[in-house]
């Protein structure tokens, strides 16, 4: 408890976080969020050992399953460590393996130990005889018995016991150093235990935490240990920036070894708070995992540190929660007196609104009306232009016929002439009278005349045969062509009524026109009303 209050007084004096270990920190919460799935992965993974248990029959092949799965629970939950190494001991002694018993034992120690029963861990380990102890279990044993009295050291805090359990740790230590093999794991983090608790070497405890720090995997419980140890010695140094470095990864790999031992997360509690006030929401969440953390596994010794910890911080938590609430509450009168005034406000401005809603609307309707009329009257000039562009086309279509006309009877006018000059009368009987040219003419004429109709009025052919029964509706074959029976009645549509001068615009006798009519009467929907209905046809020019 001695190094708490130390750590305390070093860091009375509060500087900012180093920029470089926010990123950490932020990692470290992102983890922490994940701690459910994490624990569950750990517990999948106990229960596939325990599985196997069942299953073997080879009485030193169980006890290495026991063994495993005590690892698994020795820093994640207190009582199922203590329940499979009980069930090792028991196994070893049945069928009478010496190293085994011994290691339970030592393991035995080491959780009570680590659970703060320490009067009941001296008991455990006494069970053991150095003399008779198997060679490879003696560093085992001494680095229990350290951890044991320096863990009770701590747990006792003051100037009597501790000194004592402290020479205790130590001589344990340096008899346990001699049986450490240099191939053994971890062999540079115990290394640095001893450079740092005997020689009190803090530069040599350094470089082997480092050298450990190297070999090891992220997720070792070793890691972590030997990052928490780092972070001790920094502050000693004060290193305010490698303490924070590497107290933060102790805390990040806890949290990934779904380790509930530890004293990392509670400490970072504590340095966030006295760095900076306002970290208060941050070390509470902190604190209160490290709290639930401990209960779960059980430890006594952490449950009594984050007890004496935990009020101040809490205390000030719900001191500035309450600020916040009391703030809010203040902002609530605020607003609440703001919203009143709205209302008001709001109130006179609907009755000045609604004044001009009225006149909005009608405006509007207006505005809608115009700009429909707008649109219509521009389409009808559109359809103007388009109707005056057919007509000039028309127009010079009409006139050019006429010059070929004239040209035509100028020439057929020479020719009258030379001939008679000539007295060759009956060749020029014979070329007037030729079939062939007014056949010509006729063509051309009506080819024109198809064509010019269809260009004003697009749509003729199509509402012609609206008037038609279904089974009666003319087709043409090919685009801008007429029948005769549409010709007909595109003059009709033109004004041109009288069979008589249908008749001689389109060179047929007025008895076959008239033939024509009548047919076409006949299958018509309506008989009666039929020409009349052509008259109407085509009143909107479209293109």
């Amino acid at each position: 408890m001695n190094k708490f209050f130390l750590f305390c007084i070093c860091f009375a004096l509060t500087v900012p976080l180093h920029a470089d270990n926010i990123g950490m920190l932020d990692r470290l919460d992102s983890v922490l969020q994940m701690q459910q799935h994490i624990d569950s992965v750990k517990r999948e993974r106990i229960e596939y050992r325990k599985q196997h248990i069942g299953q073997e029959t080879n009485p030193r092949l169980k006890l290495q399953i026991y063994h495993e799965i005590y690892k698994q629970y020795s820093v994640f939950q207190f009582d199922s460590a203590m329940a499979y190494v009980d069930k090792g001991l028991q196994l070893a002694s049945e069928v009478n393996d010496n190293y085994y018993t011994d290691l339970n034992i030592i393991l035995k120690a080491d959780l009570l130990s680590s659970g703060g029963l320490y009067s009941e861990a001296v008991k455990t380990v006494e069970r053991i005889r150095e003399s008779s102890i198997d060679s490879r279990l003696l560093f085992d044993y001494y680095f229990t018995c350290f951890r044991l009295y320096n863990f009770w050291a701590e747990y006792c805090n003051d100037n009597f016991y501790s000194p004592q359990y402290r020479d205790a740790a130590k001589y344990y230590l340096v008899k346990g150093i001699r049986y450490l093999s240099p191939q053994r794991e971890g062999y540079e983090y115990y290394m640095g235990e001893y450079c740092n608790y005997v020689k009190s070497d803090p530069a040599a405890s350094i470089s082997y935490y480092q050298k450990a720090l190297a070999k090891m995997k992220p997720d070792s419980h070793f890691y972590a240990m030997t990052c928490f140890a780092l972070s001790d010695l920094y502050r000693i140094q004060e290193n305010e920036q490698d303490f924070e470095k590497y107290l933060i990864m102790a805390c990040i790999s806890d949290a990934e070894h779904s380790t509930k031992q530890y004293l990392a997360l509670q400490n970072l509690a504590v340095y966030l708070f006295e760095q900076d006030p306002d970290n208060v929401e941050r070390a509470e969440r902190y604190i209160s995992i490290s709290m639930n953390d401990a209960k779960f596994y059980n430890s006594r010794l952490r449950i009594l540190e984050i007890s004496q910890k935990l009020p101040v911080i809490v205390s000030t938590y719900q001191a500035k929660v309450k600020q916040q609430n009391d703030r809010m509450r203040y902002s609530l009168i605020f607003i609440s007196v703001l919203a009143l005034a709205m209302v008001a406000a709001l109130y006179w401005i609907f009755r000045q609104n609604s004044l001009l809603t009225f006149s909005r609307k009608a405006l509007a309707m207006t505005n809608e009306q115009l700009v429909g009329l707008n649109g219509r009257l521009k389409e009808l000039n559109r359809q103007l232009i388009e109707t005056n562009e057919k007509r000039e086309g028309l127009a010079k279509l009409y006139i050019d016929l006429c010059a070929k006309y004239i040209d035509r009877l100028s020439r057929y006018q020479t020719l009258v002439k030379r001939k008679i000059k000539a007295n060759q009368v009956n060749e020029l009987l014979s070329q007037i009278s030729s079939s062939r040219l007014s056949e010509e003419d006729a063509a051309t004429f009506l080819n024109r005349f198809d064509k010019a109709f269809l260009d004003l009025y697009p749509t003729f052919i199509t509402e012609f045969n609206q008037l038609l029964r279904p089974e009666a509706r003319i087709e043409v074959d090919r685009h801008h062509a007429m029948t005769t029976e549409l010709r007909i009645f595109a003059l009709i549509r033109l004004g041109v009524r009288e069979s008589s001068e249908i008749a001689g615009l389109l060179f047929y006798s007025p008895q076959t026109i008239y033939n024509y009519r009548s047919a076409m009467k006949n299958k018509a929907i309506n008989r009666d009303s039929f020409e009349h209905d052509v008259l109407k046809l085509c009143t909107v020019i479209k293109s």
